[in-house]
């Protein structure tokens, strides 16, 4: 067992370029960030009205984050890539997940973080350039059932980054689909940055069919979404006569440009806003994507997700699920994500639409209204979401969904759509 200190210092890089460092202080939860003098000159405000673009020293704005501020929680994972995290802790040093700082989690990390941050120096790892799906999908079934403990290294590697429940591995693919790479080194001409999602302990069969589904009928509502696909992943000592292969939602990376990195940042951590509880309004997201982006175009975007998502019934709306991307034209909302059919607490949205849980037509017009656009223009956009949605058959069908699961999903969506004919 290695005994590793704790970590110090960083130094955060955005594509090779200083930003600031990260000191821990003297007292647990008391961490400082300084940006770089060259950053003020040339670089941009990594998270505007959260973070304060000055040469001063400064401390997290809320302790929600453990003493880190927003802009660097959001390079950690929460739920899967966090499991994976503590237990390489555990077994490399011994330590329980209490006994881990936030600056030990951003060092190992390091330059694998999600969006373009990266933190250094990193703790090393060996990152394997062969990535074998079928070997990962076998470990993230051991892991899911409980029946090992023990993580496969490129599981750990190449599924310790991202957030969200469900397990999850980032790769690099060839356009051609024929390899599959660790996508953590710098990637050959012809490969894309890809996710590739598993299923979580209580995911149906089909999950992956599902998300497919969603994205189809989301596109067919307007929303801006990335390239999406469903990978066939080949099953490990499969027993005779059950299906050798599996299926899973597969969407390409908007914060990857070949071996360039995007700056991303969601609204949890924009606005220290617990993810695990109900604490946003629809509002809020419009009122950030106004603040960030200064564009009506941006802010109709942010409209029209609040519109899908009621409509579709994707009420697990926390605020991981809504981000600000940073192009090299500025800030703008990110492509929709995570966009499934999901239930909320007490079957209410985890985001608000102007206060209601359970929005209706009228709830999306006052939304709509606080920040003008016009009640036609916003009836425009619920109607093309609303015929998308009534649609689902016809795209749960392309996608081999189960005759269960959209006979249950299309129950609920026919229950919003009656909310909303009333």
């Amino acid at each position: 067992m290695n005994d590793l200190p704790h970590v110090k210092q960083l130094v955060v890089k955005y594509n090779g370029l200083t930003v600031g460092r990260l000191h821990e202080g003297p007292s647990r939860g008391e961490i400082t960030f300084q940006y770089d003098a060259s950053w003020l000159s040339t670089g941009f405000d990594l998270a505007p009205n959260s973070l304060a673009f000055t040469a001063l020293p400064q401390t997290a704005a809320h302790p929600l984050f453990h003493g880190l501020h927003g802009a660097f929680a959001a390079s950690l994972p929460d739920g899967w890539g966090l499991l994976l995290m503590d237990r390489e802790f555990k077994r490399q040093h011994g330590w329980s997940p209490n006994e881990i700082l936030p600056l030990d989690r951003l060092a190992y990390i390091g330059t694998r973080a999600m969006g373009a941050l990266e933190y250094h120096p990193a703790i090393e790892l060996a990152i394997t350039n062969q990535v074998n799906l079928a070997a990962i999908l076998k470990s993230v079934d051991e892991v899911v059932s409980g029946t090992q403990t023990d993580v496969l290294t490129q599981l750990r590697i190449q599924g310790g980054s991202p957030g969200g429940a469900r397990p999850k591995v980032t790769v690099a693919r060839s356009k051609n689909n024929t390899e599959i790479l660790s996508g953590f080194n710098t990637i050959p001409e012809g490969y894309e940055h890809w996710m590739i999602k598993f299923r979580g302990a209580d995911d149906p069969v089909d999950m992956g069919r599902i998300e497919m589904a969603y994205a189809d009928m989301a596109v067919a509502a307007g929303i801006e979404m990335p390239e999406t696909e469903l990978i066939r992943v080949p099953k490990i000592n499969v027993k005779p006569g059950i299906d050798a292969d599996d299926y899973f939602f597969a969407v390409r990376r908007f914060d990857r440009i070949g071996n360039r990195k995007l700056h991303v940042i969601a609204l949890d951590a924009i606005l220290y806003a617990d993810y695990r509880i109900p604490s946003l309004d629809y509002e809020i997201v419009l009122g950030v994507t106004q603040g960030f982006t200064q564009n009506a175009v941006e802010v109709e975007r942010a409209f029209r997700l609040a519109c899908f998502n009621t409509l579709a019934h994707n009420q697990d709306d926390h605020g991981k699920n809504f981000a600000m991307l940073h192009t090299d034209s500025g800030w703008r909302l990110a492509p929709g994500y995570d966009l499934t059919f999901s239930t909320g607490m007490g079957a209410e949205h985890t985001t608000a639409v102007s206060g209601s849980g359970k929005p209706d037509r009228k709830s999306l017009l006052r939304l709509a209204a606080a920040f003008a656009i016009k009640t036609k223009r916003a009836n425009e956009i619920i109607e093309q979401v609303f015929e998308a949605v009534k649609r689902w058959h016809q795209y749960s069908a392309k996608y081999g969904v189960s005759l269960e699961s959209a006979e249950r999903i299309e129950e609920a969506l026919a229950g919003v759509r009656k909310i909303f004919s009333s």
